[in-house]
């Protein structure tokens, strides 16, 4: 029988069909990503708001019809109201657009943006499911993705479509293996514990990997720029150490640790530029193998994480693919 860490799950994912935790109101100005913090966030009325004038319309004529007690779409299509919950959290900057935390495994999910585009009245959102365990995001057997479609209508934002995609690596060999589904497995069997694959202890866990680095170092960079609106952007990495910190239920941890201040981090060397001239209003980070062998993984202040096989940030940079994990 699926426990708590299965619902928690799908409730993640789920909340891009209605999940609701708090009122996010905003103007008529506001952003796409705004509405749709609004929209998933704020109840019935502002779910309603960020549909498709000709939704509202169809919804409207099918309850001039209906019974007194009828069931209302509006609370199929919204979800259970869940407004108060501290456990989930919706963010208006950096890649993390919502995050919910499971205190009892010490985890969090989260839903990022791995890229945005904007086409006139027309925004494209491409958001992914992700897991973070201590701090560190750890990897899953299958990536979730979802793209949104918003156009504006009468001057709000609102969502035309969804696109939801799986990847299952079957190409992988480790699909065969327990280990790789834990501690899922564990959890679907009642907590029982193959002693041919151990839990990972905290002292075990994987350092941060060069992809969820670059990430944290974008997210460093924007709050480094709210805090210095007279300076912008920088290209200092040091100045970005303890800069901020997350959210975990094992306590607060910082974005990116010491070891970043000197450039190298994990066989990684990361480098920051076009922040120079002040105040910056942009900048780009690499991240190359030290070794000159593997991925070169880059971003930019509109938070487009790309990567290149060759191992070189200019390539990245240039003509780098989406990385969408």
């Amino acid at each position: 029988m699926f426990d708590g860490r299965f619902r928690l799950a799908a409730s993640v994912a789920l909340v891009l069909a209605g999940l609701t935790a708090g009122p996010h109101a905003r103007a008529a100005d506001q952003t796409p990503r705004q509405a749709m913090i609004e929209m998933f966030t704020g109840g019935e009325a502002l779910f309603k708001k960020h549909l498709t004038v000709e939704m509202q319309r169809r919804l409207a004529n099918l309850m001039k019809g209906s019974l007194d007690n009828a069931p209302n779409p509006m609370q199929v299509l919204a979800g259970p109201n869940t407004s108060g919950s501290d456990k989930m959290q919706a963010f208006e900057q950096g890649a993390i657009l919502f995050a919910v935390n499971n205190s009892q495994e010490h985890e969090r999910y989260e839903i990022q943006i791995y890229t945005e585009e904007a086409r006139g009245d027309d925004h494209i959102m491409g958001l992914s499911l992700h897991l973070v365990r201590g701090g560190v995001e750890q990897e899953m057997p299958g990536a979730l993705r979802f793209v949104l479609e918003l156009k504006r209508q009468e001057g709000i934002w609102r969502l035309n479509a969804i696109t939801v995609s799986a990847t299952l690596p079957v190409g992988d060999p480790r699909i065969l293996e327990r280990s790789w589904w834990s501690p899922a497995l564990s959890t679907a069997t009642g907590g029982a514990v193959d002693p041919a694959n151990p839990p990972v202890l905290v002292e075990d866990r994987p350092r941060m990997s060069p992809l969820r680095a670059v990430r944290m170092i974008g997210m460093a960079e924007n709050i480094y720029a709210q805090k210095h609106p007279g300076l912008g952007y920088t290209c200092s990495m040091a100045d970005l150490v303890n800069v901020g910190r997350g959210m975990d239920e094992e306590g607060m941890y910082k974005f990116m640790d010491a070891e970043f201040a000197d450039g190298v981090y994990n066989g990684y060397r990361y480098s920051l530029s076009g922040c120079e001239n002040k105040p910056a209003r942009i900048f780009h980070v690499i991240a190359e193998p030290v070794a000159g062998r593997g991925k070169a993984y880059c971003s930019d202040n509109t938070n487009n994480l790309r990567t290149s096989d060759d191992g070189r940030g200019t390539t990245c940079l240039i003509s780098g693919k989406l990385a969408r994990k």
